[in-house]
């Protein structure tokens, strides 16, 4: 094999080693880089919240008068 050769397949072989190792780290910096872009906007999870006490209270009602 030539040296040239040699020297393709070396830095193919490091460059996908390099890939691999990104990837296996990306989707946990996905997660992280989400909640850090928006840190401000809960409104979802407010709505929710909202949404479970009201049905909590509904079936307090619903209890309380049945």
């Amino acid at each position: 094999m030539s040296r040239t050769r040699a020297f393709n397949r070396a830095k193919r072989f490091n460059a996908r080693k390099r890939r691999r190792s990104l990837r296996s780290v990306l989707p946990s910096m996905k997660a992280d880089s989400r909640a850090a872009s928006n840190p401000f906007d809960h409104s979802q999870e407010l709505f929710l919240k909202t949404v479970a006490q009201e049905t909590l209270l509904d079936l307090e009602e619903s209890s309380f008068s049945g």
